[in-house]
């Protein structure tokens, strides 16, 4: 087995862990809190995800890309030392942000109940920003194990300290006192992990900066716009409706989060060695990629997607049956997922192309939404989140073509992807009876969910979508996670 994708598989697992313990979570919360509560909640975080992105300028991202070409230790000391430094300093300016628009935020989300809550939530970038920076880090100088076992940290504290005060309180107010006392922790990990690469503040420290700034800035402008293009819905929907419909969308309106895990953790194995600028090595990582992904994705969308009323309801209760059907609609956005199409971009150093893209779906996101929910109301928002992702990624496949002057069937194995998604939709024609073979919902989801998975494997096997290094692969993961454990 390579050892990349060993790292990806490691790295995957573990993100895969945060996302179980996470899920948990929300579940928990959908059924301690009420639906109001519960979109007051995940309205903060919707703040957060969106803005951080903005004031975080793509420095993350940049660290992947600046760190592997670092020639000595004190390059990359001085590039870490004043990445920290940089971030504190966004994370302060954010909070005041927070804390100065609270009442604008409560007014324009149709939710008076969020105001105390920002003036709480105010604190939790001054903790996080510098968490988020943390596995950056180690996989800009690949590291991957100490990115995982950060991970896993992250996720205990907030398993024990969220959910714990939850489930005694019932009050959404200490909650959100738990997301932060949780965050501080995660700081408190990070800095005492990072104080080797501490320095002080001086010329030398900022020696190119430039190239760096050059580097983000158009990639987390990129990245704003497109998180903004894709939570434009959620924004819209908090404009027009209150916070129990948003809960309800919300809980729907989302891609599959193992879906997104998969691609960030491969793509941050893969940009450091994208990186090197040998079109054919380029050609080959990425096409292997993507053919690795077509066999995850492809199943878990036809299984979602059959399945997708029965786990809503099953997860979050009776009371969010009507997500269901927001949830099928985001399925449709999977088949994209096998690939990450801006990583080949990043990779020639070309980010402004990517803000290009993000800037044309963010402005047919905004128009879309607008005619979609006038016409059709909460499920415009998100066919039209949908439509627009579609479009984006065509354009960016025009671009690859045309400004990078590549070959695409070099990145993209048609011919591989297509057999895994004949074997995926055979199996779920085959499995279509089962779906309610018996009057209990959870029942007919075990058994249909094995016999889909089984019938798969084999199909994917007999038509060679599943080849005998992927299977390998599996088992190695699998073995050395084991031995992990046993340690």
């Amino acid at each position: 087995m390579s050892e990349l994708s060993k790292q990806a598989g490691m790295l995957s697992a573990t993100e895969f862990f945060r996302f179980f313990v996470k899920s948990i979570i929300g579940i928990a919360l959908a059924r301690l809190i009420t639906p109001a509560e519960l979109g007051s909640y995940r309205q903060l975080f919707l703040i957060y995800s969106t803005f951080s992105t903005l004031l975080l300028l793509g420095i993350p991202q940049s660290l992947l890309y600046f760190l592997p070409k670092s020639k000595t230790a004190e390059d990359q000391k001085r590039i870490i030392s004043r990445t920290l430094n940089i971030v504190s300093l966004l994370a302060l300016i954010f909070a005041i942000a927070i804390f100065a628009l609270k009442g604008f935020i409560a007014v324009k989300f149709n939710n008076p109940s969020l105001r105390p809550l920002l003036l709480i939530y105010a604190i939790y970038p001054l903790f996080i920003f510098i968490t988020q920076l943390f596995s950056s880090i180690m996989l800009g100088l690949k590291r991957p194990l100490q990115a995982a076992k950060f991970t896993l940290f992250a996720v205990f504290t907030d398993f024990v300290l969220i959910l714990g005060v939850a489930y005694f309180t019932r009050n959404l107010e200490l909650i959100v006192w738990a997301v932060i006392a949780s965050a501080f922790l995660q700081w408190l990990y990070a800095r005492i992990m990072l104080w080797k690469f501490n320095s002080p503040v001086s010329s030398s420290l900022f020696e190119g900066f430039r190239e760096q700034l050059a580097y983000s800035i158009p990639l987390g402008l990129s990245s704003i716009i497109g998180i903004l293009g894709v939570q434009l819905d959620k924004f819209m929907i908090s404009g027009f409706f209150g916070p129990e419909q948003f809960a309800i969308f919300s809980i729907g309106a989302m891609e599959l989060p193992l879906i997104g895990i998969l691609a960030n953790s491969v793509n941050s194995i893969l940009l450091p060695h994208l990186s090197s600028g040998d079109p054919k090595l380029m050609g080959e990582l990425y096409s292997g990629a993507v053919r690795k992904n077509a066999l995850i994705v492809f199943p878990l969308a036809a299984l979602f997607y059959m399945f997708a009323e029965p786990i809503i309801v099953f997860l979050y209760g009776s009371i969010y049956a009507e997500s269901a059907i927001y949830f099928k609609i985001y399925l449709l956005i999977l088949p994209l997922r096998v690939a990450t199409y801006g990583i080949i971009f990043q990779a020639y150093g070309k980010t402004k192309v990517i803000m290009l893209n993000a800037l044309f779906m963010l402005t047919m996101n905004v128009v879309m939404n607008f005619i979609f929910i006038k016409a059709m109301g909460m499920k415009g928002a998100a066919y039209a989140t949908v439509l627009v992702t579609w479009l984006s990624v065509a354009l960016y496949l025009v671009m690859m073509k045309s400004i990078l002057r590549l070959r695409l069937r070099d990145y993209f194995p048609m011919g591989k992807v297509i057999r895994t998604a004949i074997a995926t939709l055979l199996a779920a024609l085959i499995c279509l009876p089962l779906l309610h073979i018996t009057s209990i919902p959870f029942l007919n989801m075990m058994i249909g969910g094995m016999l889909f998975t089984a019938l798969y494997i084999v199909l994917g096997r007999l038509m060679g979508a599943i080849l005998s290094y992927d299977v390998k692969l599996v088992l190695d993961i699998a073995k050395d996670a084991l031995a992990k454990v046993k340690r």
